[in-house]
This record gives C-alpha cells, sequence and structure tokens, in this order.
C-alpha cells in the first residue's frame, strides 16, 4: 500500500492512479451500490479487515473465497453455499413474502428447506434465480462481495474476476483487492479500469523500529554472555532485564543498572577492572548504599568470574533469589 507522500501506482505509459485514502476504505466500500464495482490497489484481506467499521454499513458485507486455483463455477457455487448456509442461520427473519414473490415456488421450497434444518440450495435451479433470492434472504438491503486477486497469477486470477463481474450483472456490488498492481494485460485489463490505489499516511518511527531481544550494553560481551545464561536458566530466564534504570525518589537519582530483577528488587551487577579504583569505586560504593535503602538487594560479580566460571556466577545470582524469595517468608514470583 503506498504512503501519503509516495505517488500512486500506475501502468507504464499510463497517468498514476486516482488515490483512495485508507481512512475512506470503509465507508466506500460498504456504501457500494446494486452493481457498482470498485477495485483497490494497495491493499489486500488482511490490510482491509482492520479497516471496515460496521456503523457506516449501508449493506452486508461478504468476503468471497477463491483460494485453490477454483473455476469460476467453483467459486459460484463456493457463494451459493455460504449465503444458504446464512440464510438458514437467519430462517425465519427473512425479507417477507413481498419481495420473494416474483419467485414464489423457489420461496416456498427454501422455505421448506430451513424449516427441517436444511441450507435452501438447489442445485438444479439457475444459480441467477439462486443468487437473487438468497441476497434478499439473507442482506435485503444489498451484498458487496469483497474478494482478494493475485496480480502475479493470472490463471488463479481469471476465474475470480468472471465470477465477480458475474455478480455484478445479476445485482451484487463488488470490491476487487490487489495487495501490488497487476499487470494491465489479460486477465487483468477487463477489471481495472476505474481503479484507485489506497493511500496510507507514513508509520511512524516506533512502528518501523525493532529493538534487538538482548538489554544488554552491545560493548560488553559479559553482560551479553551473562543475559544469555539467564535466559536459558528455567528459574530465572523470566526475571531479570538488562541495562535498565532504577528510580530512587528519595535521593533524586536514577541509577542505570546492569541487571534487575524488578518484582524482587535485586540489582546485580557486573563490573570490570575500572571498578576497583577511585573515583569509580567510590561511586559504586554511595550507589549501593542508596539502592541499598530502597530495599534492593545488590549483587557484584567481576568480569574476571563471569569468565572463569560463569556456572559459579549464575549460582550466586540464584542463592540471592532464593533468599529474596524467602525472606520474611514472603513469596515472589
Amino acid at each position: 500500500m503506498p504512503r501519503a507522500d509516495e505517488p500512486a501506482p500506475g501502468f507504464p505509459g499510463v497517468s498514476p492512479l486516482p488515490t483512495l485514502p485508507v481512512a475512506g476504505l470503509s465507508g466506500r466500500i460498504l456504501g457500494l451500490g446494486v452493481g457498482e464495482r470498485l477495485v483497490l490497489i494497495g491493499i489486500g484481506l488482511d490490510g482491509l479487515e482492520s479497516h471496515l467499521d460496521a456503523s457506516e454499513a449501508e449493506h452486508s458485507l461478504l468476503v468471497l473465497l477463491t483460494a485453490g486455483g477454483r473455476t469460476t463455477a467453483a467459486i459460484l457455487d463456493g457463494l451459493l453455499d455460504d449465503l444458504a448456509d446464512l440464510a438458514l442461520a437467519r430462517w425465519p427473519d427473512w425479507h417477507g413474502p413481498g419481495a420473494l414473490e416474483p419467485h414464489g415456488p423457489w420461496l416456498k421450497a427454501a422455505a421448506k428447506h430451513a424449516a427441517a434444518g436444511r441450507p435452501p440450495r438447489f442445485r438444479r435451479a439457475a444459480r441467477s434465480l439462486e443468487l437473487v433470492q438468497l441476497q434478499l434472504a439473507v442482506a435485503p438491503s444489498g451484498l458487496v462481495l469483497v474478494a482478494e486477486l493475485d496480480p502475479a497469477a493470472p490463471e488463479h486470477a481469471a476465474p475470480v474476476i468472471e465470477a465477480l463481474e458475474w455478480c455484478r450483472r445479476h445485482g451484487t456490488a463488488v470490491a476487487a483487492l490487489f495487495p501490488s498492481a497487476p499487470p494491465p494485460v489479460p486477465p487483468y485489463d477487463r477489471i481495472l479500469y476505474g481503479a484507485h490505489a489506497v493511500l496510507r499516511a507514513p508509520a511512524p518511527a516506533e512502528a518501523r523500529f525493532l529493538a534487538p531481544r538482548s538489554r544488554a550494553h552491545p560493548a560488553s560481551a559479559v553482560e551479553r554472555r551473562v543475559e544469555a545464561a539467564l535466559r536459558a536458566d528455567a528459574e530465572l530466564r523470566d526475571l531479570f532485564s538488562g541495562n535498565e534504570a532504577v528510580p530512587l525518589p528519595r535521593f533524586g537519582t536514577a541509577p542505570r543498572v546492569d541487571l534487575l530483577w524488578a518484582a524482587g528488587r535485586v540489582v546485580v551487577e557486573l563490573d570490570g577492572p575500572e571498578h576497583r579504583l577511585d573515583p569509580t569505586f567510590s561511586a559504586d560504593r554511595h550507589r549501593d548504599y542508596e539502592l541499598l535503602a530502597a530495599g534492593y538487594l545488590v549483587l557484584r560479580i567481576t568480569n574476571a568470574q563471569v569468565e572463569t566460571d560463569l556456572q559459579r556466577s549464575l549460582e550466586k545470582i540464584r542463592d540471592v533469589v532464593r533468599l529474596r524469595r524467602t525472606s520474611d517468608g514472603a513469596m515472589i514470583r
């Protein structure tokens, strides 16, 4: 689906397509009248669902099943089967004898089937008759058929296009969806007249950004190693997050710690050689005091300990977690 700041897709040697904002799709599709057609390029069924609003519906809508390389006849029979199932589910709340009177025999037979719990489908009847009557029973205000077409498989698209055009000639409105622009050649050329390109607003940066699973400092191989070990441990995997800020309102600070179990108020710091000397050493002690006074347990493990015996370092973390979980008889998850 093109963005609002991109040119609308078109075809070689042809001017760009007229556009339709994604915000206007629901009203445009659900407001289609008898025999009308709307062709949208740049959106498929998955993208359309979130934009349909039943409060804007002037007519009923049904998605046409087209998968599996079906023939036109199979697509139409599937549509009539669907409408018959819907009619059975709505029996006896059909439109009323007045609207169905031109085909009284069908109404009588359909009512008999529905009363017996059978879908009112008659395969010996003309499809056009069944479509008209079932539509009156299911969607007396009008029916919009929606189908997604494959822009890269003309052999699959051809029977869908034929089915849509047949339905349109017999009173339904149709909306054809192309996730991307098809070539303007048969069979697509017969349905592309009047097509619209769907425009959407650019997604915000946050929606286009995927953060890595790891929250460890990218420059610390030790932090990444411990994080991976915790993630692989059945007892500890869901507890700690890395590189987190801990707000300490009493002191007006928010120190960023290497590993934090927020629910258990446990901090694990992984110290490199620079933490042995002032002023870093003194700053660490003062920060430990602030965390302790705020109710946090602080465990310091050196990088050398991790590199020498990772499993022992993991057991130290486990011991502190278990201590916290059992202190004062409280069980912290």
